[in-house]
């Protein structure tokens, strides 16, 4: 089980031209002989269902850069 922090860099709501950067935490790990993600909060309470299952860790974390659109990985645990 590892949790890494994904940067995510959105346009800002309120100010037009301006970005801003967000951070999603996902917890990958591997379940029966296979890896899945799942995000979750700051405490590792899980907010969504693992939908999918990858061969490595390194396939199932690059599919949640994908799917939550993240530009940058740090690894905090």
């Amino acid at each position: 089980m590892s949790i890494h922090n994904i940067e995510v860099l959105e346009p800002h709501p309120c100010r037009r031209g301006f970005f801003r950067r967000i951070y999603a935490r996902v917890n990958v790990h591997n379940t029966q002989g296979y890896w899945v993600w799942q995000q979750v909060d700051e405490h590792g309470k899980t907010l969504t269902d693992a939908a999918q299952a990858f061969d490595s860790p390194d396939a199932a974390l690059d599919n949640a850069v994908k799917s939550l659109k993240g530009i940058a990985v740090g690894v905090s645990a």
